[in-house]
């Protein structure tokens, strides 16, 4: 015998400990002092006469079972106790029933009882709501009860037959999360890792656990394979240093020994008996945080998010929450092989669809209730698992976003906002929040109709109802997906025939094409591509979902030149592949079969020969595989001459020839140089952008370890989720560094308050570790697969049209200015001084102030904004020079203020109450900081990229270069990086090296001139710069001179563009596009040392002055005029769409900025002594094709703000959808070893030929250019082979 006690573990992991003082958690439920008998390991081999009496007691109760052994092999013998423990002599008396003593007396005796049976709801067999840690906690015998196959305990139970499999799952992906950790801890600036380090995994008693691939893990396997060779517990989120660079130094003065109250961490003073030492107010305390360099009021937002929010929690060493549709399944291999009933929809749940969605069983055993949630459908093992068990973890954006495959992508708060918000605003109480976040992290859903969990089920309910999405019906998280349709870029739905489909047609979602991928049209599960290795694993650890998978395309599909070997060939792949052809499915036939008369004659064009495939999941469906080459076989019956010309194209861009002639290394889409996929998929969902706000009182649980409650708890925000952001990159050295389609991943920002509920900071963009930027991107594999839906030439490819200038921007991920985060505030210069106006709500959704989110998230705050005429009630100020251009970037803003010359300013405490003034000029002392260079007229100021960046991070010293750049994979951070590029009307181009600021120390913050550049004069006059890439282009009395800054200390004036009086300028992709007295000109920039002014490409305004490009219109700033929006679709053929002056309200425009806030677009516009303007320009009531790529604006002015000078110029919103420059120079973080956006070289490859011309595709088939080669005939009299894999 034994006793098992837990022990009550300590709050803080690192038990802070002072003068012998040690700190406790506070105490939930106590555990029971329980004495366990041995229960014996499950035997491998035993008879039905042994095994009988093993369930003899158990049979008393559970009178009938859906399977005696849970396996539908009859050759596993067991029973109940080998797998669950507990003691089957004890009997149910006769006539016993469920209610009597007896019964329960029997029940106590024969189960193994809990540590914690409030916790459980004891003796209720449903899995138990949200328990995350409670198995950490439980004891094993326990654990094992409930769940034989949990990884505590699964040695035991199942290791006998399935050890390795065992083994290999505890270090699967799906197990130790460690893509989730390593990616948060690597982009967010916290461990300079890229082979990942940390990783979820647990000891047969709950503690945390370090675990190791086996073997010795060798350099190439790491670097070939992504093997990595072991994960570690990551630290509790209380001690760990922070990898931002926040600032935050509070109001307050001296105190004793600098002790102060830190965030998370016990006051020490307190605890060893003293008051607590308060400050001297007015005395500013430079404090050191025993988390290392900072304040104490800094943490690492993206750990306390992995700790305390629910993200992707659990993985599977935990069960499923078992709250909502969608979060319903078991821990360890059950988590997947026991089937859980969490969607109605047959094409994601297959036949468990008519099961329900809420986690209810269909069971024959008797004493399980048919209608409580939290139960199996069946009390079976099952290699048939549907894809709605897969989404239960696979639904979010970190974690391999599955949803899209299924034809969904996150809802945005503002696509059918009448149905899902309520018509009276609700004020939550803090309770009553803390209910709602424990089940859903978005703290938007606190205030809307799926708050309610009974409205949750029912969502997709309302589909026939709903005029802009309709919703799935699985609901993982609590949060709400919207269907993806077929749409042109103008976001016109479209039908299969790609005819548009009338927006407001009743029938419309059932004529456009629900773009799911074709796999589950034909009723594929991803069991039918995913075997067994790559859910189980192949035992070693990866920290990339890509380096586990062994599948690839080619493998059942096979390429233009071979059909499929039905061998595995990807990164996790055994050295000669596994061999499909011997797969079985539970009912014994094969997985793979040939099938036809002419199998085994040899492989030539028009044999009667195809490949099929059976459902693991559904009994007696089959489908036949497409293979590629049929496809471009133009005498097969599955010719398709779209594929064949994609796939047979020659490099040949004069010719454009493609066919079968073609040789294999002249082809200019070959199998191992570029991803299947990167046509073959019709759409990416991409995330541009997550708010993570702190709340530094909310006293809130951990999912993982021991638990335990402390204060501090953020939430998890989705902001801009777009569907038509078709991009390309590099993929990761284990694929090959293919070319492959890539998302957004990551954007996020974070936000704090402190315990005082003062907004410390807010919405700031962390750095990387590499020092890129964190605004992450990847390459990824969207599994959106379709046979029509594909891309197209001129997706990827200067469009015969010309009009696909704005998708070429976006592919290359140079950014569109579209998705551009504006965020609480709108910076505005002025006249005399600059200014920030709050434009949005703090609370969630953020919705912009007076716009059509926030008349339907929060109707008394709209109905007071319409009452106050649409003026907006927040701004704060300070006084300078005349601005003529100003940037935000991070917790600095960058102004170019006239006389008074360039400065950066401090505006990390905009939004802290507690800060009497919320811009300063130096955060302390200016004996340690001056960010300030005069020059005699500054009149703008550019920074290479909005997005923080850190540069001194990988370039700090040698072995930190070596790291990043052999280790990590990463490209060196160009030198332009470190600088800002002002403009002064006398001196011309001024170069300041700002890397200080982002160094995290702030006793070194100086500014000096890095360079004056004006050679002989050439820039004198210089009003506006825009920095593209390596190329600056500066407008001034004399033009527009192009300046090479390929060597920012050395800039070259390469040539001078003659537009009169230019005044601004906006670049995108080839094209940059100019201000001036007489209006808005095109230059063809393709080439920057020889750019061509587009004659005739112009638009006459009377008063232009800035212009900003947003896809494919761009919005000119033009005085009198007001807001001018052209058309610039087809740039060297503009056209006004539309002037736009709210009725004369907009009367002195100067500058404009575009930004979007979940679904709606708005433009921000300075309008002089009239101050700033705000206006939507597409909403679900406005334009109801909102959801295109660029959809045609429809203004309205929705507030303003009577700035305390007249408003010149707006600080541009973050860029989230740019990861690299025009000249190739990457800017964002890469997740994934080796994946980068494509080189200048590269990426030109697309557009120009060999003499840096622009060439051109058509998406027709040209037939002329087909080259046929030497046909190839049958040859009867060849010997005869075997069929391909047969």
């Amino acid at each position: 015998m034994k006793t098992f006690t837990l022990k009550r573990l300590s709050l803080v992991a690192i038990a802070v400990v002072v003068a012998g003082v040690s700190y406790a958690a506070s105490e939930g439920e106590t555990p029971r002092h329980i004495e366990y008998p041995e229960y014996a390991p499950a035997p491998r081999f035993q008879t039905w006469d042994e095994a009988d009496p093993k369930s003899s007691g158990c049979h008393s109760c559970h009178t009938e079972t859906d399977r005696k052994t849970m396996h539908a092999s009859e050759a596993v013998v067991l029973g109940c106790v080998d797998c669950h423990g507990g003691d089957a002599s004890v009997f149910v008396p006769a006539g016993a029933e469920k209610p009597d003593e007896p019964y329960r007396e029997a029940m106590e005796r024969a189960h193994v009882q809990p540590l914690y049976p409030e916790t459980w709801h004891y003796p209720h067999s449903a899995n138990p709501e949200r328990s995350y840690t409670l198995l950490n906690k439980e004891s094993p015998e326990f654990v094992r009860f409930v769940n034989p196959s949990d990884y505590r305990v699964a040695r035991e139970s199942c290791g006998a037959c399935h050890l390795s499999i065992i083994q290999a799952a505890e270090r699967s992906l799906m197990a130790t999360g460690a893509m989730l950790w390593g990616g948060a801890s690597y982009n967010n600036g916290i461990l300079p890792y890229k082979n990942y380090l940390l990783g979820s995994a647990y000891t047969r008693d709950g503690e945390p656990a370090t675990i190791k691939s086996p073997g010795k893990i060798e350099p190439w396997m790491t670097r070939e394979r992504g093997v990595l060779p072991e994960l570690v517990p990551m630290p509790k989120w209380e001690v760990i240093p922070p990898g931002d660079v926040f600032r935050v130094f509070e109001r307050g003065g001296r105190n004793i020994n600098n002790i102060f109250p830190e965030i998370a961490l016990p006051n020490i003073g307190t605890l060893v008996g003293s008051l607590q030492k308060l400050e001297e107010p007015g005395r500013p305390d430079i404090r050191q945080s025993n988390r290392g360099p900072g304040t104490g009021l800094r943490i690492a937002v993206p750990v306390i998010n992995i700790h305390k929010t629910r993200l992707n929690d659990p993985f599977t060493w935990f069960m499923g929450t078992s709250d909502q549709p969608g979060d319903f399944r078991s821990s360890g291999c059950a988590a997947c092989h026991v089937v859980y009933a969490n969607d109605r929809d047959p094409y994601h749940s297959g036949p468990y669809a008519k099961f329900g969605h809420m986690g209810e069983t269909a069971t024959v055993d008797p004493t399980i209730p048919k209608n409580e949630p939290g139960h199996p459908i069946r009390h079976e093992f099952t290699r048939s698992i549907p894809t709605s068990q897969c989404m239960i973890c696979h639904m979010h954006q970190p974690n391999v976003f599955v949803n899209s495959m299924l034809g969904y992508t996150m809802w945005d708060y503002e696509a059918d906002a009448p149905a899902m918000w309520p018509d009276e605003q609700q004020y939550p109480t803090a309770e009553e929040m803390r209910a709602i976040l424990d089940r859903n992290p978005e703290e938007a859903a606190v205030r809307g109709k799926w708050a309610d969990i009974e409205f949750t089920k029912k969502v997709s309910e309302l589909n026939p109802t709903l005029k802009n999405t309709q919703f799935a019906d699985y609901h993982g998280h609590g949060w709400n997906f919207r269907a993806v349709f077929k749409k042109d870029r103008k976001g016109n739905l479209l039908d299969e025939n790609g005819v548009i489909v009338d927006p407001d047609d009743p029938e419309k979602f059932a004529k456009a094409v629900h773009m799911r991928s074709i796999h589950i049209e034909v009723g594929m599960h991803c069991v039918d591509c995913h075997f067994s290795q790559d859910a189980h694993g192949s035992g070693y650890i990866h920290g990339e979902v890509a380096n586990a998978i062994e599948i690839r395309c080619v493998d059942c599909h096979g390429s233009a030149k071979d059909y499929p070997s039905l061998r595995t060939s990807g990164p996790a792949a055994r050295p000669e592949g596994f061999d499909l052809s011997v797969l079985r499915n539970s009912d014994g036939q094969r997985r793979f079969e040939w099938k036809g008369s002419e199998c085994d004659l040899p492989d030539v064009p028009g044999r009667d020969c195809k490949l099929t495939q059976r459902s693991a999941v559904t009994p007696g469906l089959e489908w036949e595989m497409s293979l590629v080459k049929d496809s471009v076989d133009k005498t097969s019956s599955h010719y398709n001459s779209k594929a064949a010309r994609a796939k047979l194209m020659s490099k040949d861009t004069k010719s454009l020839k493609w066919g079968p002639g073609v040789a294999y290394e002249d082809m200019a889409h070959k199998t191992d140089e570029m991803e299947c996929f990167t046509c073959h998929l019709s759409w990416t969902t991409s995330c541009a952008g997550c708010h993570l706000p702190i709340q530094a009182n909310w006293k809130t649980e951990s999912h993982h370890y021991e638990g335990g409650e402390t204060r501090n708890y953020a939430t998890y925000n989705p902001q801009v989720v777009r569907d038509q952001m078709f991009q390309l990159g590099v993929h990761q050295t284990t694929k090959g560094n293919t070319i492959a389609p890539v998302r957004s991943s990551s954007a996020l920002i974070l936000s704090s308050t402190n315990i005082n509920r003062e907004k410390i900071y807010i919405q700031q963009p962390p750095i990387s570790a590499s020092g890129y930027s964190s605004q992450a991107f990847a390459p990824h594999f969207p599994h959106t697969v379709r046979k029509t839906e594909t891309k197209t030439c001129s997706d990827c490819h200067l469009s015969e049209d010309k009009d696909n200038n704005a998708i070429m921007a976006q592919l290359l991920l140079q950014g569109t200015n579209f998705v551009n985060f504006v965020g609480y505030n709108a910076w505005v210069g002025g006249a005399g001084g600059l200014e920030a106006v709050r434009v949005t709500e703090w609370d969630e959704p953020q919705a912009v102030i007076g716009s059509y989110l926030q008349k339907h998230a929060y109707p008394d705050w709209y109905r007071e904004h319409e009452e106050r005429g649409q003026k907006l009630y927040e701004s704060y100020t300070h006084g300078g020079g005349e601005v003529g251009c100003l940037q935000l970037r991070g917790e600095y803003l960058y102004v170019a203020e006239g006389r008074g010359g360039f400065r950066a300013y401090d505006v990390a405490s905009i939004a802290n109450k507690g800060v009497s003034q919320r811009v300063i000029t130096a955060p302390f002392s200016p004996l340690g900081h001056d960010t300030h260079v005069s020059s005699p007229d500054a009149t703008c100021v550019a920074l290479p990229t909005n997005q923080p960046i850190a540069p001194s991070r990988m370039n700090k010293d040698e072995a930190s270069f070596d790291l990043m750049t052999k280790d990590n994979q990463e490209q060196p951070i160009h030198p332009l990086y470190s600088y800002a590029y002002v403009t002064d009307r006398k001196e011309g181009l001024i170069v300041v090296n700002i890397d200080t600021l982002s160094d995290g120390e702030p006793r070194n913050n100086y500014f000096e001139r890095a360079v004056t550049f004006n050679p002989n004069g050439a820039l004198t006059g210089s009003r506006h710069i825009t920095v593209a890439g390596t190329t600056a282009y500066i407008a001034g009395d004399f033009g527009v001179a192009v300046v090479s800054l390929e060597n920012p200390t050395a800039p070259e004036l390469i040539t001078t563009i003659a537009i009169e009086d230019a005044r601004a300028t906006a670049a995108q992709f080839r094209y940059l596009f100019v201000t001036s007295s007489q209006g808005l000109h095109v230059v063809d920039v393709t080439s920057p040392r020889a750019p061509r002014l587009v004659e005739g490409a112009s638009v006459e305004l009377s008063d232009a002055r800035r212009v900003y490009v947003a896809r494919t219109y761009a919005y000119v700033a033009a005085g009198a005029d007001g807001l001018v929006i052209v058309d610039i679709e087809k740039p060297e053929s503009p056209r006004i769409y539309e002037r736009f002056t709210a009725d004369g309200k907009l009367t002195d425009a100067s500058d404009v900025v575009v930004g979007s806030t979940n679904a709606s677009l708005f433009a921000y516009v300075a309008d002089g002594k009239a101050g700033l303007k705000v206006i939507q320009l597409t909403s679900p009531d406005s334009q109801p094709r909102f959801y295109g790529f660029s959809p045609e604006p429809k203004p309205e002015l929705i507030a303003w703000w009577p700035t305390s000078w007249p408003a010149k110029a707006l600080s541009k919103g973050l860029d989230r959808d740019r990861a690299v420059d025009e000249t190739g120079n990457q800017i964002a973080v890469f997740g994934r070893l080796g994946a980068r956006p494509m080189t200048l070289e590269e990426s030109q490859r697309l557009f120009v030929n060999e003499k840096g011309e622009p060439w051109f595709a058509g998406d027709k088939v040209d037939e002329d250019a087909f080259d046929p080669g030497t046909p190839i005939h049958r040859l009867p009299d060849l010997p005869q082979q075997d069929a391909p894999s047969h």
